[in-house]
């Protein structure tokens, strides 16, 4: 019996044809605060901070923007402006990979949870939840 060696690949390997993905992710963030609160402000101010740090030091992500909804508890989904706009450009091809905090910041109830990752799933497009640990709609092309 022979064995064979395969030999590592730097970089990112798309699942269905087997070869190097040569671009990199693009990646956004999104945010957002229920309250107009001072606290809560600096909390987005930071989290806007955050993620602007986190995508940029990546040399295999690419910057997407960040998409924030400030002092909004709405849970109607089409009030959050930012929010829909970061879901247009999703199914316009234009971002990979969202991260947020947690799923309570991206989404208000289950359904609409529920709604939103199957969409982007559709599109190949990821969701990191920090809090959850919780990589939802996994890019096929990813690593």
């Amino acid at each position: 019996m022979e064995i064979q060696v395969i030999e590592k690949t730097n970089g990112r390997i798309n699942r269905v044809t087997g070869t190097t993905i040569k671009e990199r992710l693009r990646v956004c963030a999104y945010c957002r605060v229920s309250t107009a609160g001072e606290e809560q402000l600096n909390s987005y101010q930071s989290q806007l901070k955050y993620y602007d740090e986190k995508i940029n030091s990546k040399s295999e992500w690419q910057f997407a923007g960040i998409y924030a909804d400030e002092a909004i508890s709405e849970t109607l989904d089409f009030k959050r402006t930012n929010f829909m706009k970061m879901i247009q450009d999703s199914m316009e091809g234009k971002i990979d990979m969202i991260l947020t905090k947690s799923i309570s910041r991206f989404a208000r109830n289950t359904l609409d949870t529920l709604k939103y990752v199957r969409m982007l799933k559709e599109k190949n497009v990821a969701i990191l939840f920090e809090e959850e640990n919780e990589d939802l709609g996994k890019k096929e092309q990813r690593d």
